[in-house]
């Protein structure tokens, strides 16, 4: 009995380890956006800012849906 709680306790563990890093790795890329779009840009005009956040927020829903669409 010991030995099955063992390996539900590593398989949980590994489990959760896996979707902390992930959530840390969106996490970054979702901060390397917002950086790369409204701080990196801060002395070009606001419209084109603007433009350019649009852009990217419009984007990149319709690339992870061409990705999965890819996958199937």
């Amino acid at each position: 009995m010991h030995v099955l709680s063992a390996v539900c306790c590593k398989c949980a563990l590994n489990m959760f380890l896996g979707v902390f890093c992930s959530v840390i790795v969106l996490a970054v890329i979702i901060g390397l956006i917002v950086y790369f779009t409204v701080y990196y840009h801060k002395d070009s005009s606001s419209n084109n800012q603007e433009k350019l956040v649009r852009q990217v927020i419009t984007a990149a829903p319709l690339t992870f849906k061409e990705y999965f669409q890819q996958q199937n």
